[in-house]
């Protein structure tokens, strides 16, 4: 099974992170605004197991246009250096009729979260700017390698600050459980 290797910091001024990358002659991929949709029985069985299914959209910012849909599973985090899972995607047409197959097999949408993502490629890695509704921007370093990640890291200054090894969905969810939002979703239209 393919896997996942990550090294995801804290990011302060994501103004100043564009023009050091900008400054580095690395060209952006664009920015997406990602809509996604974790799955899980009723029991919480993947959520127990530190396992994911999440069902992403990937929509243009600017109209909302359906650019990309992904079905990814995630299995659970391994001990290391950085964080590492195994990880399984997959490419589907529509959302919407995987939602339903998933319901007839027993899985519901738990958690439903919003994320804008700039993306670049340095070398064999992404990095990734992401802002996220009530936390605020990140830089994810994606890789083969956890060397390959460091490297990367480090050569887009970021090699000094401490790295995160919660998920998105942790740091949502005590965030919205702290402030008595709703635990379930976060978008960019809801108070923080």
């Amino acid at each position: 099974m393919p896997e996942e290797i990550e090294a995801k910091v804290r990011i302060a001024d994501p103004a100043a992170f564009r023009r050091r990358m900008a400054e580095r002659g690395l060209a952006d991929e664009g920015t997406v605004l990602e809509i996604n949709r974790l799955f899980d029985d009723a029991a919480g069985s993947l959520k127990r197991a530190g396992s994911a299914l999440r069902l992403r959209e990937e929509r243009d910012p600017a109209t909302g246009r359906v650019l990309r849909t992904k079905l990814t599973f995630k299995g659970p985090v391994t001990k290391s250096a950085l964080k590492r899972r195994p990880e399984t995607e997959l490419a589907v047409e529509s959302a919407e009729p995987l939602a339903e197959i998933l319901g007839k097999l027993g899985l519901a949408a738990t958690f439903r979260y919003e994320k804008r993502r700039t993306t670049w490629r340095v070398g064999p890695c992404e990095v990734l700017l992401d802002e996220l509704p009530h936390l605020g921007w990140f830089a994810e370093v994606e890789g083969p390698t956890e060397e390959a990640v460091l490297a990367v890291l480090k050569d887009v200054g970021l090699g000094g600050e401490p790295t995160i090894r919660q998920s998105y969905i942790k740091l949502l969810r005590e965030h919205l459980a702290s402030r008595g939002l709703d635990p379930t979703q976060a978008s960019f239209s809801r108070p923080s």
